[in-house]
């Protein structure tokens, strides 16, 4: 009678083995590059929200860059992924995005952030929305906004230098209003 249990136990053994190791190389048609998926389920999660005191690259990237190169895979919230942090691969992705990459969310980021969110859209209207914001905010408006900006501060700089006294309070308050209602009539018009 225990032959039969043992019997048993060494199939979930084995069952449990093998389902760790499909997990950890996944099939592909390609070339997957190095990296590790981690636990089933959770992958490698538990390392990558892990918390960072320090403002540069997070441990769990540079862990992985040293042992597997600027490409590697792993595993987050249960979803395997092909991290990049290769300029050339990663410029190349974001020229080709919606040709051939297409952006995604998991699951979960479509349940907090709703359906109709800007990442989950694609295509034309992806292009078109993110076309918008960068217009509102892309590289000529910014620098229109700063030649306003350092034009405002500075007219309020030279009212103050003819000042004998400045309560610093009201007159930075004075510049923000100033500029707060400057970028609504800039945003009302357009760049």
């Amino acid at each position: 009678m225990w032959h039969i249990g043992l019997c048993i136990a060494a199939l979930v053994v084995i069952s449990i083995t093998y389902w760790v190791y499909k997990w950890r190389n996944p099939k592909c048609n390609g070339n997957l590059p190095p990296g590790s998926m981690g636990l089933p389920l959770f992958g490698e999660s538990l390392q990558f929200f892990a918390p960072n005191r320090r403002w540069d690259t997070p441990p769990f990237f540079k862990e992985r860059i040293e042992r597997y190169g600027t490409i590697f895979r792993t595993s987050l919230v249960g979803l395997p992924v092909i991290v990049s942090s290769d300029s050339e691969l990663n410029q190349m992705v974001f020229q080709q995005e919606g040709h051939l990459f297409q952006l995604w969310y998991p699951d979960s980021m479509t349940k907090v952030l709703g359906k109709q969110n800007l990442g989950s859209l694609h295509g034309y209207m992806h292009k078109y929305l993110k076309n918008m914001v960068q217009n509102l905010v892309g590289h000529a408006s910014l620098k229109k906004m700063i030649l306003e900006v350092e034009s405002v501060t500075t007219r309020h700089i030279e009212k103050w230098a003819n000042q004998e006294t400045v309560e610093l309070r009201t007159a930075t308050a004075d510049v923000s209003r100033r500029l707060i209602i400057l970028s609504g009539v800039n945003c009302q018009n357009g760049p």
